[in-house]
């Protein structure tokens, strides 16, 4: 995945309030714990604030505690996909380094019950924070591991044969999004023993990717010779390999001036990519569904949060519509005034009391 778990990363993430911290004295039993541990929680709010607004924006409502736990596993997922953006295959032992020191947070029933030791993430500075989180919200080592394969799958990355494979994939470095949060933003932990409803929310995540896979086509190809979009629909609709290359690899300011040319606005996106990118998207809006008949089971406070960042996520589709489909030599973002109305609405229809600063 590139730029931020969400990707919508602009300027504006560095302008919004300090939200402060949790009550530290929760999460450990001396003074100098609660210093390192401030340290560590404001590393990972930092890390969403400016990777990862959309996310920022939409969870930044939840109560203090439950979103600062939300920051520090957001940047164990931003750090796992980093690592394999900036090293390919070179970052596998990085991976294994990874997936090392979370086993040992769940070696001889430690971890979320208590504290073991770790070989190699500590050196992080938001890993005290990671733990902390994971101790007390009780997150489950499945998603974990779960998040660090789907990475795996990018470090040796073979492009995607099937739409089934693509949702396999999007499943592992997105769904496991959902079942990472799910502890924290649940109302009784029970229900993460209901796997329709874990389901569901890897459905949510699931949807992202795919959303994440249709903006990010051309930066894709052009920053990792990567094509996410399955082989069997490529040839169903007529489009090679080589033709997506071709689009992402135009100059820019060559490409403006041919699509200025035309009638309308619209860019010169090929027609049979156009339906192929909607048919994709179908999938991707069926999927931002599931989790909806399990608003009931999330904390009051995190269902307004839940539902603003779907609804934000979804909203990149239209952007890329309003960019005629040009995914290719542009990211296509949500805009913010665009976002300010999502969640004007999502707060007019459920009387939330907070905002966008």
């Amino acid at each position: 995945m590139s730029e931020g778990q969400d990707g919508s990363h602009d300027a504006t993430a560095s302008q919004s309030k300090n939200l402060g911290t949790p009550a530290f004295g929760d999460f450990s039993h001396s003074d100098t714990d609660v210093v390192d541990l401030e340290q560590s929680f404001a590393s990972a709010l930092e890390i969403m604030k400016t990777q990862a607004v959309s996310f920022y924006q939409a969870f930044k409502g939840l109560p203090k505690e439950r979103f600062m736990a939300v920051t520090a596993v957001y940047a164990f997922c931003r750090y796992a996909d980093d690592v394999v953006d900036e090293g390919g295959s070179s970052a596998l032992p990085q991976l294994d380094d990874l997936e090392r020191s979370i086993r040992a947070l769940f070696e001889d029933g430690t971890g979320p019950a208590g504290d073991a030791p770790s070989t190699f993430a500590p050196t992080l500075p938001w890993w005290p924070a990671f733990t902390a989180s994971v101790h007390r919200y009780g997150v489950q080592e499945r998603g974990l591991l779960m998040q660090i394969q789907g990475q795996r799958s990018d470090a040796d990355f073979h492009d995607i044969e099937s739409t089934d494979d693509l949702i396999e994939y999007a499943r592992l470095v997105a769904g496991s999004v959902g079942r990472i949060l799910v502890p924290i933003l649940v109302r009784d932990r029970t229900i993460i023993e209901n796997e329709d409803f874990m389901q569901a929310c890897e459905k949510l995540g699931i949807a992202m990717q795919i959303t994440n896979i249709l903006r990010d086509v051309g930066e894709d190809i052009r920053e990792r010779d990567r094509v996410y979009i399955p082989r069997d629909l490529l040839k169903s609709h007529g489009i090679s390999r080589e033709a997506l290359q071709g689009l992402a690899h135009a100059d820019a300011a060559s490409f403006k001036e041919r699509t200025e040319s035309r009638q309308g606005d619209a860019p010169s996106i090929p027609r049979n990519f156009i339906v192929l990118w909607e048919q994709l998207a179908t999938l991707a809006d069926s999927l931002y569904l599931p989790y909806q008949q399990y608003l009931d089971q999330f904390h009051a406070s995190a269902r307004i949060p839940l539902i603003t960042a779907a609804k934000l996520y979804q909203a990149i589709e239209l952007a890329v519509r309003d960019h005629g489909h040009d995914c290719f030599t542009r990211r296509c973002y949500t805009s913010k005034a665009t976002r300010i109305r999502i969640v004007t609405e999502i707060q007019l229809r459920e009387k939330a009391p907070w905002k966008i600063s």
